[in-house]
């Protein structure tokens, strides 16, 4: 009980992988050979795929997904899955527009309160109530949309023109969306977090399993609890770009992105297992799904069909990054 967690590395975190050998290498170079490709083949399929405005459009796109997904790769690398984000997205998008609208400029404070607490009721209910994560967020996704639902009208809600900090989440800097610019913010906040801070460590070594984690000193339910609620935070905030980037909010605008979300995470090399991973890997991740759809979208593929292709793509990343000897704690 006196061992120290400097004494574990994230890598430490889980045990050996007793599948294939090559499957931990292929999981963090498959990746990287999957974005150059996608580039070069929707190059060939459409010019214009790599030009400056296009190029613009995917990052802007990748944004919102960039930060839902680091949200979602936190929960993964602990060994847990969190359904409700994109519910959490159209909640605070939907708050947003409507505090925006009464309040002004200071009705935005509340919005982060809103991601704490919806992330609290999570996190609560599956480390002191101690539900399955997947069972307790699936049920807080309909709760939340609910919500949304309720306080909104079912109706969308437009910004007026020049609305307050619009110009400080919206529109461009030196020609890079300002939007790209808060996404990559959080996103090196969140890697100097997992891999430089005591939180991160605690969740690396928790993904690893309970077992070790308890021995290593780490205050299992505790660190449940904020794993949940820093994820829900990052939801509200991603939220509240998306109501920016789209002019208003609806609601079900953040319906579209649970799946990504999970499937950028695994794209990207983070197993649903838990213990490896982490946000780096989940940008490739994001860049591949991002990428994917715009590419298909410039080369004409039926929407229908791109949807077919987007789910292969998510069983094959599935299965290469998942590792069999630990199924059994697959949450």
């Amino acid at each position: 009980m006196s061992s120290t967690l400097t004494e574990v590395s994230p890598s430490a975190a889980a045990p050996p992988v007793k599948g294939p050998r090559n499957r931990p290498q292929l999981r963090v170079v498959g990746p990287l050979i999957i974005v150059p490709v996608l580039v070069v083949v929707f190059t060939i399929l459409n010019p214009r795929f790599l030009y400056p405005e296009n190029i613009l459009n995917i990052v802007s796109a990748a944004s919102v997904l960039m930060i839902l997904a680091v949200a979602q790769t936190f929960v993964i690398v602990m060994g847990s899955i969190d359904l409700s984000v994109g519910s959490v997205v159209t909640l605070t998008g939907v708050s947003s527009a409507l505090l925006l609208q009464q309040f002004g400029a200071p009705g935005l404070l509340i919005v982060p309160l809103i991601g704490l607490v919806v992330g609290a009721i999570n996190g609560a209910l599956f480390a002191f109530v101690k539900l399955p994560s997947f069972l307790v967020t699936l049920g807080t996704l309909y709760a939340f949309n609910g919500v949304s639902l309720f306080i909104s009208n079912g109706a969308s809600t437009p910004l007026a023109p020049n609305a307050p900090l619009s110009g400080v989440f919206s529109g461009d800097l030196l020609g890079i969306p300002k939007i790209a610019l808060w996404a990559l913010v959080l996103l090196l906040a969140a890697i100097l977090v997992c891999q430089r801070t005591r939180f991160g460590r605690y969740t690396y070594v928790l993904g690893g399993g309970e077992a070790v984690a308890r021995l290593s000193g780490v205050p299992v339910q505790k660190h449940k609890f904020l794993v949940f609620v820093v994820a829900g935070l990052l939801a509200s905030v991603a939220g509240m770009l998306l109501m920016f980037r789209i002019n208003g909010s609806g609601p079900d605008m953040g319906t579209t992105f649970l799946l990504p979300t999970i499937a950028a995470v695994v794209m990207g090399g983070t197993p649903l297992t838990g213990g490896v991973g982490g946000p780096l890997r989940t940008v490739l991740g994001v860049l591949i799904i991002t990428i994917l759809t715009n590419g298909m979208t410039l080369a004409n593929v039926h929407p229908f069909l791109q949807i077919v292709i987007q789910g292969i793509v998510v069983i094959a990343a599935v299965a290469i990054s998942m590792d069999r000897s630990r199924v059994g704690l697959i949450k």
